[in-house]
């Protein structure tokens, strides 16, 4: 009992930071390079990073066999996922793109019901529909065309991230979290290497460059591995409702490393998001995955 309670406190402890550093992910939307060359420097370097700490700390690798395919299927949801997200900070802003991925919870929710076959229970549907609600009327005065391409992208971004966040909490029991994420990330770099020099030009400067390391180094391998940390000892459930104050901390950095305004409807919808997540945190059952390897 002891020791499962110690697992939970770790998990609870590796969710919370890696929300955190999730929240600065939306910044780097803010470079102005195409989403295709933010993918591909994250994964990359990530890769790079992940696969060097696999290798020191001599984790377990994969079972290939049966690996494999649900890897690929991982790593094309992780790209289709950041494309989206990045994209919605560029059209929607990181208000609109943090807002409406805060409604992937929901998503979850319904992935779980259908896998334990068993009905969503209605205070479920309930807050995370407040957190939908939230993102489609982020400006209640109305979208521009550029922020409702926005939101549609967002959205996009919530759903694949909800499923990769499923098959991860799956692929945790195949092998090492640092060999897993390291070929999801080559996988996202091999699907958007073949585009990538022929729809956009490389980042010209080397400030660039600096902030895409940081990109795949601190926003990635390490929030990746505290995630996959955390969804060992934590359901999909619980560890979505953490990571869906996403937009609090996100909205906070943009407002204070970009001045971006923080209006009364941003703490409204702060307000929501927050009390939405207590209450699938309340509701949902303590988990405690076992170990392998």
């Amino acid at each position: 009992m002891a020791e499962s309670a110690f697992r939970r406190r770790n998990g609870l402890i590796a969710i919370n930071l890696a929300a955190v550093i999730f929240g600065s992910a939306a910044l780097f939307g803010k470079i102005p390079l195409s989403p295709l060359w933010i993918v591909g420097a994250r994964a990359f370097f990530a890769a790079v990073v992940l696969g060097i700490f696999a290798v020191t700390q001599k984790e377990k690798t994969p079972d290939y066999p049966k690996f494999w395919p649900i890897l690929a299927i991982s790593g094309l949801l992780l790209a289709v996922h950041w494309l989206s997200f990045f994209g919605s900070v560029q059209s929607g802003g990181v208000a609109i793109a943090t807002l409406t991925f805060a409604s992937f919870p929901l998503f979850t929710v319904l992935l779980e019901a259908i896998i334990q076959r068993r009905a969503v229970h209605f205070i479920e549907v309930a807050a995370v529909a407040i957190m939908i609600a939230v993102g489609l009327l982020v400006h209640p005065d109305g979208q521009t065309k550029a922020q409702n391409i926005g939101i549609m992208m967002g959205l996009a971004s919530a759903v694949t991230f909800a499923l990769f966040g499923r098959l991860s909490q799956k692929l945790g029991h195949q092998g090492g979290a640092a060999w897993i994420s390291c070929l999801q990330n080559i996988i996202v770099m091999l699907a958007i290497l073949p585009v990538l020099w022929l729809v956009a030009p490389a980042p010209p400067q080397p400030p660039d460059w600096i902030w895409l390391i940081l990109l795949g180094v601190v926003t990635t391998a390490l929030m990746h591995q505290l995630y996959f940390y955390a969804l060992q000892r934590l359901s999909a459930t619980l560890c979505s409702a953490f990571v869906a104050l996403e937009p609090v901390y996100a909205i906070v950095f943009a407002a204070w490393f970009f001045n971006e305004p923080l209006t009364p409807w941003l703490f409204v919808s702060g307000s929501l998001i927050l009390g939405a997540s207590i209450i699938l945190l309340k509701k949902e059952k303590p988990v405690i995955l076992t170990e392998t390897g």
